[in-house]
């Protein structure tokens, strides 16, 4: 139950001002006219029939909200204040019936304020006081019965079963069963209520199967093709060329001669670093592509050289 703010405090202060002064007013208008019809009946006493009957509806009213509160409320204690309220208005207008059609509709609608004002703010108390027990159940949208009345209707019936209070609670639930169906549809198919595991249609009827909850199964798809050979790898196929290193290749076997002088293995890490430190700049894969024609070419100078 959302809390008001201060503006909303202020109108709902004002407005029930408003309706409390309008409610007295009629209040004392019916006071008056009620009593002075029971003299002949009542005589001294006439006065507290206008009042019996006023706090008659006064104390009915209450005795809604506070058993609307405690959980305990009586659907029928409400007709007590509307009939009161029917024989206040009676007693107002009885003297006038047929004759003063104005002095009707006056001494009807002044005691019509007193008790719409009675019935008003117990509405709105019974409200707030069913919205703060916690059995109330969430109502659903009009739009909704209107757009889809037999999945609404489905809908409530799986909230009257299940307990389930709130409305936004039971669209996800219902969303978490619609997917949970297609999931048991996708596994097994047109008879899977027959075909689907007792536990998953126990959950699934509790509406507390989700689609995490089923297994996800491989299935072959049929194919009545003929099978393929497999695919060999295209001779013609497009390859990446290796790094020019035309330009590296006298440096290189410099490095080459230099690492071999003091009897270090020729690496490409190494390659890399001296080109480097003669201030010329190579990546990575030149080096390994720098590396690879050097390794072809320096046993072809060797034999020469024997």
């Amino acid at each position: 139950m959302n809390a008001l703010t201060r503006g909303e405090r202020t109108a709902v202060a004002v407005t029930a001002s408003v309706t409390g002064a309008l409610g007295v007013l009629g209040f004392v208008n019916s006071f008056d006219r009620v009593a002075s019809a029971a003299v002949p009946s009542f005589g001294w006493f006439a006065w507290t029939v206008p009042l019996g009957i006023d706090l008659g509806i006064a104390a009915f009213s209450a005795l809604d909200i506070v058993l609307a509160r405690l959980g305990m409320r009586l659907s029928w204690l409400r007709f007590i204040p509307w009939t009161l309220t029917g024989a206040t208005v009676y007693l107002n207008v009885s003297a006038y019936l047929g004759a003063d059609w104005f002095a009707v509709v006056a001494h009807a609608l002044l005691p019509l304020l007193w008790v719409i004002a009675i019935e008003v703010g117990a509405h709105v108390v019974r409200k707030r006081a069913d919205l703060a027990w916690p059995d109330h159940m969430d109502g659903i949208r009009r739009s909704r019965w209107l757009l889809a009345p037999l999945a609404t209707v489905a809908l409530w019936r799986r909230m009257v079963l299940w307990e389930i209070r709130s409305y936004p609670e039971a669209l996800g639930r219902e969303r978490e069963r619609v997917l949970a169906k297609t999931e048991l549809q996708d596994r097994y198919g047109v008879l899977w209520r027959w075909k689907a595991t007792r536990r998953e249609r126990a959950l699934y009827y509790l509406g507390e199967l989700t689609p995490k909850d089923i297994p996800v199964k491989v299935r072959a798809v049929r194919d009545d093709r003929p099978a393929l050979p497999p695919k060999r790898p295209d001779s013609h196929a497009r390859k990446t060329p290796p790094p020019n290193v035309g330009d590296l290749v006298p440096l290189g076997r410099r490095v080459a001669a230099d690492l071999k002088a003091q009897g270090e293995p020729l690496t490409r890490d190494r390659l890399r670093d001296a080109i480097r430190s003669h201030g010329q700049s190579i990546s990575t894969d030149r080096a390994g592509a720098l590396l690879t024609h050097l390794k072809t070419e320096y046993p072809t100078q060797e034999g020469e050289a024997a």
